[in-house]
């Protein structure tokens, strides 16, 4: 997490995965993110993956739908895993597996600002 977004960095067989070696998601697009459990996120998702990978309980990885619904998932073997929800192009959500994504979760939403109010800039108290 910086300052301006998102900072998401993928390594090893991941980088292959995913075709990219990191995403950044800047703090404007992103309208939130919460947990989910493996088999929830895998209900509400688009099964068609260009390109991607996906082998049943042990990982689903690259990009998967088209248009507006698409999703850039980087998952293992996680039961618990992180969405974060964004407007514009070129995702819709983005699905990964983190140490804690309950706590990242946190930090995204409250980075995110007050609608109204550009990124970066906060209500004083």
């Amino acid at each position: 997490m910086t300052e301006q977004g998102v900072l998401l960095r993928f390594s090893g067989r991941d980088r292959v995965y995913a075709f990219r070696a990191g995403l950044f998601l800047p703090i404007d697009r992103v309208l939130g993110a919460r947990t989910l459990g493996r088999r929830d996120a895998v209900v509400a998702s688009p099964r068609v993956h260009l390109p991607g990978i996906s082998v049943p309980g042990l990982l689903r990885a690259g990009t998967y739908g088209v248009g507006e619904r698409r999703q850039l998932w980087m998952v293992h073997a996680a039961t618990t895993l992180l969405a974060i929800y964004l407007r514009g192009e070129p995702y819709h959500r983005v699905v990964v597996e983190v140490d804690d994504p309950e706590t990242l979760s946190r930090v995204i939403n409250d980075a995110i600002p007050p609608r109204g109010l550009p990124a970066g800039r906060r209500p004083t108290a």
